[in-house]
């Protein structure tokens, strides 16, 4: 049986996953795609019409396999920790997912809206808000989410750079090897809880708790 006739949309959508956690976006083709899978470029046309579908459709199961909890979180700052430890999961192990969710188009798939529905059930009922102000406060959480990601993961975007070896000029000010640091953060050398400041999940979470509060006193 020739190998065209078993060709799936799930067949291109999983070779196009692996291709984008190998090289990122930027070097996925149709033609390498095809490679992959052993048939002619022209055969993929047939079930993923172009590039820009073939990504919402890549965007769409990476949300099947980060799921939100089937069942209403216990309170809903449980509900913005748990989405929030859930994505950034999935931005660590999908790099790319971080720019796909970037544009609407592939932002705001089935699977994203279903997620998107559990967060702002979550947060209307717990800070008994409407559901405008539930969506709006989910999005920023995503939102987050996502620029904090960015800078976790930016290493996989930037290939044609130089490696980063070195520490940043931040981690050089907190341990003091800087001639003439800025007057106020140079208080900050030496102090022993400062470290958390280079560690984007140690960010991510002070952030979110930063979110929370705002809701809350939002929400009055």
């Amino acid at each position: 049986m020739p190998q065209e006739t078993r060709l799936t949309q799930a067949a291109i959508v999983e070779a196009a996953i692996d291709l984008a956690d190998e090289g990122g976006l930027e070097t996925l083709s149709m033609r390498r795609i095809a490679d992959v899978l052993g048939v002619g470029t022209m055969s993929l046309y047939r079930h993923v019409s172009d590039r820009g579908t073939l990504v919402q459709e890549m965007t769409d199961e990476i949300g099947r396999r980060f799921p939100y909890p089937s069942e209403p979180a216990t309170s809903w700052r449980t509900c913005v920790e748990t989405a929030a430890d859930i994505d950034w999961r999935l931005y660590q192990r999908h790099p790319w997912v971080v720019l796909a969710y970037s544009l609407p188009r592939h932002g705001f798939g089935t699977s994203s809206l279903r997620c998107l529905d559990w967060l702002v059930a979550g947060l209307a009922a717990g800070l008994d808000v409407d559901v405008e102000r539930a969506t709006e406060m989910a999005l920023t959480v995503w939102g987050f989410v996502n620029g904090a990601a960015l800078g976790a993961v930016s290493h996989t975007f930037v290939r044609s750079l130089p490696a980063d070896e070195g520490p940043s000029g931040l981690e050089d000010l907190l341990a003091g090897r800087l001639d003439d640091p800025p007057s106020t953060l140079s208080a900050l050398a030496g102090r022993p809880g400062a470290p958390r400041l280079t560690d984007p999940r140690s960010r991510l979470d002070a952030g979110i708790a930063t979110l929370c509060a705002g809701f809350a006193a939002q929400a009055g």
